[in-house]
Protein backbone atom coordinates (compact mmCIF):
# COMPACT_ATOMS: atom_id res chain seq x y z
CA UNK A 1 0.00 0.00 0.00
CA UNK A 2 2.99 2.33 1.06
CA UNK A 3 4.80 1.79 -2.38
CA UNK A 4 1.14 1.84 -4.00
CA UNK A 5 0.72 6.10 -2.54
CA UNK A 6 4.50 6.85 -3.30
CA UNK A 7 3.84 6.21 -7.04
CA UNK A 8 0.39 8.29 -6.94
CA UNK A 9 2.25 10.48 -5.02
CA UNK A 10 5.27 10.42 -7.66
CA UNK A 11 2.84 10.41 -10.67
CA UNK A 12 0.73 13.82 -9.23
CA UNK A 13 4.11 15.41 -9.05
CA UNK A 14 4.58 14.86 -12.78
CA UNK A 15 1.47 15.83 -13.61
CA UNK A 16 2.15 19.45 -11.26
CA UNK A 17 5.34 19.80 -13.56
CA UNK A 18 4.16 19.55 -16.78
CA UNK A 19 0.64 21.68 -15.79
CA UNK A 20 3.16 23.98 -14.49
CA UNK A 21 5.76 23.69 -17.53
CA UNK A 22 2.83 24.31 -19.74
CA UNK A 23 1.36 27.05 -17.81
CA UNK A 24 4.83 29.17 -18.19
CA UNK A 25 5.28 28.37 -22.48
CA UNK A 26 1.75 30.03 -22.80
CA UNK A 27 2.54 32.75 -20.31
CA UNK A 28 5.63 32.93 -22.21
CA UNK A 29 4.34 32.72 -25.87
CA UNK A 30 1.34 35.60 -25.40
CA UNK A 31 4.16 37.83 -23.62
CA UNK A 32 6.38 38.00 -26.84
CA UNK A 33 3.37 38.22 -28.71
CA UNK A 34 1.46 40.78 -26.95
CA UNK A 35 5.47 42.78 -27.03
CA UNK A 36 5.68 42.30 -30.53
CA UNK A 37 2.15 43.61 -31.44
CA UNK A 38 3.16 46.90 -29.64
CA UNK A 39 6.53 47.47 -31.56
CA UNK A 40 4.48 46.88 -34.89
CA UNK A 41 2.07 49.40 -33.82
CA UNK A 42 4.58 51.69 -32.19
CA UNK A 43 6.99 51.18 -35.41
CA UNK A 44 4.03 52.55 -37.93
CA UNK A 45 3.11 55.49 -35.93
CA UNK A 46 6.87 56.58 -35.68
CA UNK A 47 6.99 59.28 -38.04
CA UNK A 48 4.04 58.74 -39.78
CA UNK A 49 2.88 62.57 -40.46
CA UNK A 50 5.98 63.60 -42.05
CA UNK A 51 5.33 66.23 -44.49
CA UNK A 52 6.48 64.45 -47.85
CA UNK A 53 5.40 62.08 -50.51
CA UNK A 54 7.04 59.01 -49.42
CA UNK A 55 6.30 57.62 -53.12
CA UNK A 56 6.56 60.42 -55.15
CA UNK A 57 3.44 60.70 -57.02
CA UNK A 58 0.88 58.28 -55.75
CA UNK A 59 0.02 59.27 -52.07
CA UNK A 60 -0.66 62.68 -53.83
CA UNK A 61 -3.33 61.05 -55.87
CA UNK A 62 -4.78 59.01 -52.84
CA UNK A 63 -5.16 61.80 -50.88
CA UNK A 64 -7.11 64.33 -52.95
CA UNK A 65 -9.19 60.67 -53.23
CA UNK A 66 -9.96 60.41 -50.13
CA UNK A 67 -10.65 64.60 -50.41
CA UNK A 68 -12.85 64.49 -52.85
CA UNK A 69 -14.89 61.35 -51.72
CA UNK A 70 -15.34 63.34 -47.73
CA UNK A 71 -17.34 66.08 -50.10
CA UNK A 72 -19.69 63.52 -51.05
CA UNK A 73 -18.02 62.51 -54.66
CA UNK A 74 -18.51 58.82 -55.17
CA UNK A 75 -15.75 55.97 -56.63
CA UNK A 76 -16.28 55.51 -60.41
CA UNK A 77 -18.78 58.21 -61.17
CA UNK A 78 -17.23 61.60 -60.79
CA UNK A 79 -14.01 60.32 -59.28
CA UNK A 80 -11.09 58.24 -61.40
CA UNK A 81 -10.10 55.76 -59.47
CA UNK A 82 -8.06 53.00 -61.30
CA UNK A 83 -8.26 50.41 -58.34
CA UNK A 84 -10.87 48.34 -57.07
CA UNK A 85 -12.89 49.71 -54.36
CA UNK A 86 -12.03 48.07 -51.33
CA UNK A 87 -8.91 49.79 -50.80
CA UNK A 88 -10.58 53.12 -50.57
CA UNK A 89 -13.41 51.74 -48.37
CA UNK A 90 -10.65 50.18 -45.73
CA UNK A 91 -9.05 53.77 -45.51
CA UNK A 92 -11.81 56.05 -45.59
CA UNK A 93 -13.26 55.53 -41.98
CA UNK A 94 -9.81 56.19 -40.66
CA UNK A 95 -9.44 59.42 -42.56
CA UNK A 96 -12.55 61.01 -41.64
CA UNK A 97 -12.27 59.73 -38.25
CA UNK A 98 -8.71 61.22 -37.32
CA UNK A 99 -9.11 64.37 -38.72
CA UNK A 100 -8.87 63.94 -42.08
CA UNK A 101 -5.14 65.05 -42.70
CA UNK A 102 -2.69 63.17 -44.07
CA UNK A 103 -1.23 61.70 -40.78
CA UNK A 104 -4.90 60.40 -40.12
CA UNK A 105 -5.03 58.94 -44.16
CA UNK A 106 -2.00 56.96 -43.01
CA UNK A 107 -3.17 55.77 -40.06
CA UNK A 108 -5.59 54.21 -41.68
CA UNK A 109 -3.40 52.33 -43.83
CA UNK A 110 -1.22 51.59 -41.05
CA UNK A 111 -4.07 50.13 -39.14
CA UNK A 112 -4.87 47.91 -42.16
CA UNK A 113 -1.69 46.93 -42.29
CA UNK A 114 -1.88 45.30 -39.02
CA UNK A 115 -4.05 42.56 -40.17
CA UNK A 116 -1.08 41.10 -42.12
CA UNK A 117 0.50 40.74 -38.36
CA UNK A 118 -2.83 38.69 -37.81
CA UNK A 119 -2.28 36.59 -40.90
CA UNK A 120 1.39 36.16 -39.81
CA UNK A 121 0.79 34.67 -36.62
CA UNK A 122 -2.42 32.30 -38.07
CA UNK A 123 0.07 31.18 -40.87
CA UNK A 124 3.28 30.29 -39.13
CA UNK A 125 1.25 28.71 -35.80
CA UNK A 126 -0.66 26.39 -38.52
CA UNK A 127 2.39 25.90 -40.16
CA UNK A 128 4.64 25.78 -37.36
CA UNK A 129 3.20 25.52 -34.21
CA UNK A 130 4.12 28.53 -31.97
CA UNK A 131 7.30 29.26 -32.98
CA UNK A 132 6.24 29.32 -36.00
CA UNK A 133 4.28 31.93 -35.37
CA UNK A 134 6.93 34.11 -33.61
CA UNK A 135 8.82 33.94 -36.74
CA UNK A 136 6.16 34.88 -39.00
CA UNK A 137 5.65 37.93 -37.42
CA UNK A 138 9.19 39.12 -36.63
CA UNK A 139 9.58 38.88 -40.22
CA UNK A 140 6.91 40.85 -41.07
CA UNK A 141 6.99 43.76 -38.52
CA UNK A 142 11.06 43.50 -39.42
CA UNK A 143 10.19 43.73 -43.74
CA UNK A 144 11.67 46.93 -45.29
CA UNK A 145 9.58 47.27 -48.00
CA UNK A 146 6.07 46.22 -45.86
CA UNK A 147 6.76 48.92 -43.24
CA UNK A 148 7.77 51.54 -45.81
CA UNK A 149 4.19 50.76 -47.13
CA UNK A 150 1.95 50.20 -44.22
CA UNK A 151 3.21 54.08 -43.22
CA UNK A 152 1.90 54.66 -47.54
CA UNK A 153 -1.17 55.64 -48.96
CA UNK A 154 -1.16 52.81 -51.56
CA UNK A 155 -2.84 49.89 -51.76
CA UNK A 156 -0.14 47.46 -51.77
CA UNK A 157 0.18 46.97 -48.39
CA UNK A 158 -3.69 46.60 -47.50
CA UNK A 159 -4.16 44.03 -50.00
CA UNK A 160 -0.97 42.14 -49.07
CA UNK A 161 -1.79 41.69 -45.57
CA UNK A 162 -5.61 40.85 -46.37
CA UNK A 163 -3.54 38.00 -48.46
CA UNK A 164 -1.32 36.98 -45.81
CA UNK A 165 -4.33 36.85 -43.80
CA UNK A 166 -6.46 34.77 -45.98
CA UNK A 167 -3.70 31.63 -46.68
CA UNK A 168 -3.49 31.69 -42.74
CA UNK A 169 -7.06 31.35 -42.33
CA UNK A 170 -6.57 28.79 -45.01
CA UNK A 171 -4.30 26.72 -43.44
CA UNK A 172 -5.87 26.60 -40.52
CA UNK A 173 -8.88 25.33 -42.12
CA UNK A 174 -6.82 22.76 -43.74
CA UNK A 175 -5.67 21.73 -40.20
CA UNK A 176 -9.49 21.69 -39.16
CA UNK A 177 -11.76 21.24 -42.05
CA UNK A 178 -14.60 20.09 -40.28
CA UNK A 179 -16.93 20.85 -37.77
CA UNK A 180 -17.86 24.95 -36.25
CA UNK A 181 -14.49 25.62 -36.82
CA UNK A 182 -14.01 24.32 -40.21
CA UNK A 183 -17.07 26.27 -41.48
CA UNK A 184 -15.90 29.69 -39.03
CA UNK A 185 -12.83 29.54 -41.11
CA UNK A 186 -13.76 28.76 -44.41
CA UNK A 187 -16.39 31.17 -44.60
CA UNK A 188 -13.47 34.24 -43.04
CA UNK A 189 -11.08 32.83 -45.52
CA UNK A 190 -13.51 33.51 -48.39
CA UNK A 191 -14.42 36.75 -47.09
CA UNK A 192 -10.73 38.01 -47.09
CA UNK A 193 -9.32 36.75 -50.32
CA UNK A 194 -12.59 38.64 -51.44
CA UNK A 195 -11.21 41.55 -49.68
CA UNK A 196 -7.64 41.30 -50.73
CA UNK A 197 -8.61 41.09 -54.31
CA UNK A 198 -11.10 44.15 -54.34
CA UNK A 199 -7.79 46.31 -52.73
CA UNK A 200 -5.82 45.26 -55.51
CA UNK A 201 -5.87 42.78 -58.24
CA UNK A 202 -1.99 41.45 -58.06
CA UNK A 203 -3.85 39.80 -54.86
CA UNK A 204 -5.40 37.17 -56.93
CA UNK A 205 -2.32 35.01 -56.87
CA UNK A 206 -4.03 34.23 -53.09
CA UNK A 207 -6.55 31.59 -55.73
CA UNK A 208 -3.76 29.48 -56.08
CA UNK A 209 -2.94 28.10 -53.08
CA UNK A 210 -6.33 28.05 -51.94
CA UNK A 211 -7.24 26.23 -54.55
CA UNK A 212 -4.55 23.54 -54.14
CA UNK A 213 -5.45 23.38 -51.04
CA UNK A 214 -9.08 22.66 -51.98
CA UNK A 215 -8.18 20.36 -54.35
CA UNK A 216 -5.76 18.27 -51.65
CA UNK A 217 -9.31 18.22 -49.34
CA UNK A 218 -11.68 16.69 -52.33
CA UNK A 219 -9.22 14.23 -52.51
CA UNK A 220 -9.30 12.97 -48.62
CA UNK A 221 -12.82 13.49 -48.85
CA UNK A 222 -13.33 10.84 -52.34
CA UNK A 223 -11.65 8.58 -49.67
CA UNK A 224 -13.94 9.17 -46.96
CA UNK A 225 -17.20 6.76 -46.14
CA UNK A 226 -19.70 8.09 -48.81
CA UNK A 227 -22.41 8.81 -45.64
CA UNK A 228 -19.75 11.06 -44.30
CA UNK A 229 -19.03 13.07 -47.34
CA UNK A 230 -21.56 15.76 -47.66
CA UNK A 231 -20.02 17.42 -44.06
CA UNK A 232 -16.78 17.15 -45.85
CA UNK A 233 -17.75 19.07 -48.58
CA UNK A 234 -20.05 21.94 -46.46
CA UNK A 235 -16.84 23.80 -45.12
CA UNK A 236 -15.83 24.55 -48.81
CA UNK A 237 -19.29 25.61 -50.39
CA UNK A 238 -19.53 27.90 -47.21
CA UNK A 239 -16.04 29.38 -48.46
CA UNK A 240 -17.23 29.88 -51.90
CA UNK A 241 -20.15 31.32 -51.23
CA UNK A 242 -19.12 33.98 -48.69
CA UNK A 243 -16.21 34.71 -51.40
CA UNK A 244 -18.91 35.32 -54.02
CA UNK A 245 -21.51 37.03 -51.63
CA UNK A 246 -18.41 39.44 -50.75
CA UNK A 247 -17.96 40.08 -54.23
CA UNK A 248 -21.59 41.27 -54.57
CA UNK A 249 -21.97 43.58 -51.39
CA UNK A 250 -19.04 45.45 -52.13
CA UNK A 251 -19.56 45.91 -55.92
CA UNK A 252 -23.46 46.18 -55.45
CA UNK A 253 -23.45 50.14 -54.82
CA UNK A 254 -21.20 50.50 -57.68
CA UNK A 255 -23.56 48.88 -59.93
CA UNK A 256 -25.13 51.93 -61.67
CA UNK A 257 -21.08 52.78 -63.00
CA UNK A 258 -20.28 49.21 -63.49
CA UNK A 259 -18.89 49.84 -67.30
CA UNK A 260 -17.05 53.08 -65.63
CA UNK A 261 -15.88 51.01 -62.77
CA UNK A 262 -14.74 48.34 -65.35
CA UNK A 263 -12.92 50.59 -67.11
CA UNK A 264 -10.69 52.44 -64.31
CA UNK A 265 -9.66 49.20 -63.05
CA UNK A 266 -9.07 46.34 -65.73
CA UNK A 267 -9.21 48.68 -68.88
CA UNK A 268 -6.64 51.11 -68.20
CA UNK A 269 -4.24 48.77 -66.67
CA UNK A 270 -4.65 46.81 -69.88
CA UNK A 271 -4.21 49.15 -72.20
CA UNK A 272 -1.51 50.81 -69.96
CA UNK A 273 0.42 47.33 -70.00
CA UNK A 274 0.17 47.67 -74.04
CA UNK A 275 1.79 51.16 -74.26
CA UNK A 276 4.28 50.33 -71.90
CA UNK A 277 4.94 46.85 -73.35
CA UNK A 278 8.45 47.96 -74.41
CA UNK A 279 9.36 48.03 -70.70
CA UNK A 280 8.55 44.84 -69.88
CA UNK A 281 12.28 43.28 -70.42
CA UNK A 282 12.96 45.55 -67.22
CA UNK A 283 10.74 43.64 -65.11
CA UNK A 284 13.17 40.79 -64.96
CA UNK A 285 16.15 42.67 -63.59
CA UNK A 286 13.54 44.55 -60.77
CA UNK A 287 12.37 41.23 -59.79
CA UNK A 288 16.38 39.38 -59.54
CA UNK A 289 17.14 42.84 -57.62
CA UNK A 290 13.86 42.04 -55.41
CA UNK A 291 14.75 38.75 -54.87
CA UNK A 292 18.34 38.98 -54.23
CA UNK A 293 17.71 39.16 -50.39
CA UNK A 294 18.56 36.69 -47.78
CA UNK A 295 14.88 36.50 -47.35
CA UNK A 296 14.74 34.61 -50.61
CA UNK A 297 17.61 32.69 -49.12
CA UNK A 298 15.81 31.73 -46.02
CA UNK A 299 12.77 30.82 -47.96
CA UNK A 300 14.82 28.34 -50.04
CA UNK A 301 15.97 26.60 -47.25
CA UNK A 302 12.53 26.37 -45.74
CA UNK A 303 11.65 24.75 -48.90
CA UNK A 304 14.34 22.20 -48.74
CA UNK A 305 13.46 21.30 -44.93
CA UNK A 306 10.18 21.32 -45.60
CA UNK A 307 10.87 18.32 -48.85
CA UNK A 308 13.25 16.28 -46.36
CA UNK A 309 10.51 16.56 -43.46
CA UNK A 310 7.58 15.62 -46.53
CA UNK A 311 5.40 17.81 -45.48
CA UNK A 312 3.63 18.86 -48.71
CA UNK A 313 2.14 21.89 -47.20
CA UNK A 314 4.95 23.69 -49.02
CA UNK A 315 3.20 22.69 -52.03
CA UNK A 316 0.54 25.40 -52.09
CA UNK A 317 3.24 27.55 -50.91
CA UNK A 318 5.70 27.43 -53.74
CA UNK A 319 2.45 27.52 -56.00
CA UNK A 320 1.38 30.36 -54.49
CA UNK A 321 5.41 32.32 -54.91
CA UNK A 322 5.55 31.47 -58.35
CA UNK A 323 2.30 32.60 -59.01
CA UNK A 324 3.12 35.80 -58.04
CA UNK A 325 6.17 36.36 -59.85
CA UNK A 326 4.19 35.38 -62.97
CA UNK A 327 1.58 38.71 -62.21
CA UNK A 328 4.81 40.88 -61.60
CA UNK A 329 6.27 39.89 -64.83
CA UNK A 330 2.96 40.76 -66.66
CA UNK A 331 2.61 43.81 -64.34
CA UNK A 332 3.66 46.65 -67.30
CA UNK A 333 5.02 49.22 -65.95
CA UNK A 334 6.36 47.62 -62.75
CA UNK A 335 7.63 49.76 -59.89
CA UNK A 336 9.17 49.12 -56.91
CA UNK A 337 5.80 48.71 -54.28
CA UNK A 338 4.50 46.10 -56.42
CA UNK A 339 7.59 43.76 -54.96
CA UNK A 340 5.66 43.99 -52.10
CA UNK A 341 3.49 40.92 -53.23
CA UNK A 342 6.64 38.43 -52.85
CA UNK A 343 6.61 38.91 -49.21
CA UNK A 344 4.00 36.61 -47.73
CA UNK A 345 4.66 33.38 -49.74
CA UNK A 346 8.42 34.35 -49.14
CA UNK A 347 7.58 34.66 -45.29
CA UNK A 348 5.45 31.47 -45.60
CA UNK A 349 7.76 29.41 -47.43
CA UNK A 350 11.12 30.97 -44.77
CA UNK A 351 8.84 29.65 -41.35
CA UNK A 352 7.61 26.00 -42.49
CA UNK A 353 11.21 25.28 -42.75
CA UNK A 354 10.78 25.39 -38.59
CA UNK A 355 9.09 21.69 -37.44
CA UNK A 356 6.18 22.26 -35.68
CA UNK A 357 6.83 19.38 -33.05
CA UNK A 358 10.64 21.36 -32.23
CA UNK A 359 9.02 22.70 -29.32
CA UNK A 360 7.31 19.84 -27.95
CA UNK A 361 8.68 17.16 -25.02
CA UNK A 362 11.01 14.56 -25.93
CA UNK A 363 8.51 12.27 -25.31
CA UNK A 364 6.29 13.60 -27.41
CA UNK A 365 8.37 14.29 -30.00
CA UNK A 366 10.97 11.53 -30.36
CA UNK A 367 8.24 9.41 -32.80
CA UNK A 368 8.08 12.33 -35.27
CA UNK A 369 11.43 14.11 -35.37
CA UNK A 370 15.12 12.89 -36.88
CA UNK A 371 18.40 14.54 -35.67
CA UNK A 372 18.62 15.51 -39.30
CA UNK A 373 14.61 17.20 -38.74
CA UNK A 374 16.16 19.39 -35.57
CA UNK A 375 19.46 21.09 -37.21
CA UNK A 376 17.67 22.10 -40.39
CA UNK A 377 14.64 23.45 -37.73
CA UNK A 378 18.16 25.37 -36.03
CA UNK A 379 19.46 26.32 -39.07
CA UNK A 380 16.33 27.91 -40.29
CA UNK A 381 15.73 29.60 -37.25
CA UNK A 382 19.50 31.33 -37.10
CA UNK A 383 18.55 32.16 -40.58
CA UNK A 384 15.22 34.03 -39.47
CA UNK A 385 17.32 35.62 -36.78
CA UNK A 386 19.88 36.92 -38.77
CA UNK A 387 17.63 38.44 -41.78
CA UNK A 388 15.24 39.71 -38.77
CA UNK A 389 18.21 41.91 -37.25
CA UNK A 390 19.40 42.57 -41.26
CA UNK A 391 16.08 44.34 -41.33
CA UNK A 392 16.45 46.19 -38.79
CA UNK A 393 18.83 47.75 -39.39
CA UNK A 394 17.45 48.86 -42.85
CA UNK A 395 14.31 50.25 -40.86
CA UNK A 396 16.63 52.63 -39.22
CA UNK A 397 17.87 53.80 -42.61
CA UNK A 398 14.24 54.48 -43.82
CA UNK A 399 13.41 56.27 -40.46
CA UNK A 400 16.65 58.03 -40.99
CA UNK A 401 15.84 58.69 -44.76
CA UNK A 402 12.38 59.68 -44.37
CA UNK A 403 13.88 62.60 -41.56
CA UNK A 404 16.51 63.94 -44.10
CA UNK A 405 13.42 63.93 -47.11
CA UNK A 406 11.47 65.94 -45.02
CA UNK A 407 13.51 68.48 -44.36
CA UNK A 408 15.32 68.88 -47.44
CA UNK A 409 15.13 71.47 -50.21
CA UNK A 410 12.67 70.06 -52.71
CA UNK A 411 10.19 69.49 -49.49
CA UNK A 412 10.67 72.98 -48.62
CA UNK A 413 9.86 73.67 -52.04
CA UNK A 414 6.84 71.90 -52.14
CA UNK A 415 5.86 73.17 -49.05
CA UNK A 416 6.53 77.19 -49.86
CA UNK A 417 4.41 76.27 -52.98
CA UNK A 418 2.13 75.26 -50.94
CA UNK A 419 1.89 78.19 -49.25
CA UNK A 420 1.38 80.04 -51.85
CA UNK A 421 -1.62 78.32 -53.20
CA UNK A 422 -3.26 78.14 -49.43
CA UNK A 423 -2.99 82.18 -49.76
CA UNK A 424 -4.21 82.52 -53.23
CA UNK A 425 -7.16 80.17 -53.05
CA UNK A 426 -10.18 79.35 -50.50
CA UNK A 427 -11.34 76.50 -49.61
CA UNK A 428 -13.98 75.84 -51.72
CA UNK A 429 -12.05 76.46 -54.51
CA UNK A 430 -10.12 73.62 -56.87
CA UNK A 431 -7.37 73.29 -58.29
CA UNK A 432 -6.09 71.68 -61.06
CA UNK A 433 -2.70 70.37 -60.72
CA UNK A 434 0.13 67.60 -62.17
CA UNK A 435 1.27 67.83 -58.29
CA UNK A 436 -1.85 66.59 -55.78
CA UNK A 437 0.25 66.15 -52.84
CA UNK A 438 1.06 70.03 -52.55
CA UNK A 439 -2.35 70.69 -53.10
CA UNK A 440 -3.47 68.13 -50.04
CA UNK A 441 -0.59 70.23 -48.37
CA UNK A 442 -2.75 73.48 -49.04
CA UNK A 443 -5.90 71.69 -47.76
CA UNK A 444 -7.30 72.50 -51.27
CA UNK A 445 -9.05 69.81 -53.62
CA UNK A 446 -9.05 68.92 -56.93
CA UNK A 447 -10.99 68.29 -59.31
CA UNK A 448 -12.39 64.87 -58.54
CA UNK A 449 -12.09 63.91 -62.44
CA UNK A 450 -8.21 64.83 -62.16
CA UNK A 451 -7.52 63.63 -58.89
CA UNK A 452 -5.02 61.24 -60.79
CA UNK A 453 -3.15 62.97 -63.77
CA UNK A 454 0.02 60.37 -63.91
CA UNK A 455 1.79 59.60 -67.06
CA UNK A 456 0.59 56.53 -67.15
CA UNK A 457 -3.05 57.82 -67.21
CA UNK A 458 -1.91 60.70 -69.67
CA UNK A 459 0.11 58.19 -72.28
CA UNK A 460 -2.73 55.49 -72.11
CA UNK A 461 -5.08 58.31 -73.48
CA UNK A 462 -7.18 57.78 -70.30
CA UNK A 463 -7.11 61.72 -70.03
CA UNK A 464 -6.90 63.59 -73.13
CA UNK A 465 -6.29 67.12 -73.58
CA UNK A 466 -9.91 67.94 -74.24
CA UNK A 467 -11.15 66.32 -70.51
CA UNK A 468 -8.21 68.68 -69.25
CA UNK A 469 -9.35 71.81 -70.76
CA UNK A 470 -12.93 71.19 -70.07
CA UNK A 471 -12.77 70.16 -66.04
CA UNK A 472 -10.05 73.29 -65.78
CA UNK A 473 -13.17 75.31 -66.96
CA UNK A 474 -15.38 75.01 -64.37
CA UNK A 475 -16.03 78.01 -62.62
CA UNK A 476 -14.96 76.40 -59.13
CA UNK A 477 -11.62 76.14 -60.46
CA UNK A 478 -9.23 78.58 -59.44
CA UNK A 479 -5.84 78.00 -59.81
CA UNK A 480 -3.42 75.71 -61.95
CA UNK A 481 -0.42 74.06 -60.85
CA UNK A 482 2.31 72.82 -63.14
CA UNK A 483 5.11 71.01 -60.89
CA UNK A 484 5.97 67.42 -61.85
CA UNK A 485 6.17 67.79 -65.65
CA UNK A 486 3.75 65.31 -66.10
CA UNK A 487 1.49 69.02 -67.91
CA UNK A 488 3.83 69.14 -71.00
CA UNK A 489 4.24 65.33 -71.84
CA UNK A 490 2.97 65.30 -75.92
CA UNK A 491 -0.50 63.65 -75.58
CA UNK A 492 -1.05 67.43 -74.46
CA UNK A 493 1.40 69.15 -75.16
CA UNK A 494 -1.28 72.43 -75.90
CA UNK A 495 -2.46 72.82 -72.81
CA UNK A 496 0.12 74.85 -71.09
CA UNK A 497 -1.02 77.07 -74.07
CA UNK A 498 -4.54 76.57 -73.40
CA UNK A 499 -3.86 77.77 -69.54
CA UNK A 500 -2.11 80.91 -70.60
CA UNK A 501 -5.07 82.05 -72.48
CA UNK A 502 -7.67 81.92 -69.89
CA UNK A 503 -5.25 82.11 -66.55
CA UNK A 504 -2.65 84.79 -65.31
CA UNK A 505 1.20 83.66 -64.14
CA UNK A 506 1.39 84.43 -60.52
CA UNK A 507 4.60 82.56 -59.80
CA UNK A 508 7.19 80.72 -61.64
CA UNK A 509 9.39 78.31 -59.17
CA UNK A 510 11.89 77.60 -62.53
CA UNK A 511 12.09 74.30 -64.23
CA UNK A 512 8.45 74.38 -65.66
CA UNK A 513 7.33 74.92 -62.15
CA UNK A 514 4.40 77.94 -62.40
CA UNK A 515 1.43 78.75 -60.62
CA UNK A 516 -1.29 80.48 -62.27
CA UNK A 517 -4.73 81.55 -61.03
CA UNK A 518 -7.63 83.25 -62.61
Amino acid sequence: MFASTTKNDISTDKTHLAQHYSNWQNFLFWGVVLVLIAIAIGMRYYHLGVPFDRDGYDEGVYWQTLRSMSSGNILYQQIFYSQPPFFMLSTFPGYILFGSSLWSARLGIALVSLLGLLGAFLLGKALSGRLGAIAAMLLVIANPLYLAQSQTIEAEVSSTALSLLAIGLAYLWWEHPEGTRGLVYAALTGITITLSILCKLLSVSVLVPVALLMVARFWQIWHKQSGTRLTGLLPIFVGITTCILTFVVLLLPYSGSYQAMLQSAITFHSTAAQVYSGSQQANFSIIQNALTSLLTVTAFFGTVAAFIRRDWRVVPLIAWFFATLYLLWHQVPLFQHHLIALTPPLIALAVIGIDKHFLQSKETSSNVMSGVTVYLTWITIALIMVTTIIHIQQDRLYYRTAVAASTSGFTQLESKVATDLRLTTTPNQLVVTDAQFIAGLANRSTPPALVDTSAVRITSKFLTLSQLENATSQSNVHAVLFFTGRFYLPNIAGYHSWVAQHFHLLHNYGAGRELWVR
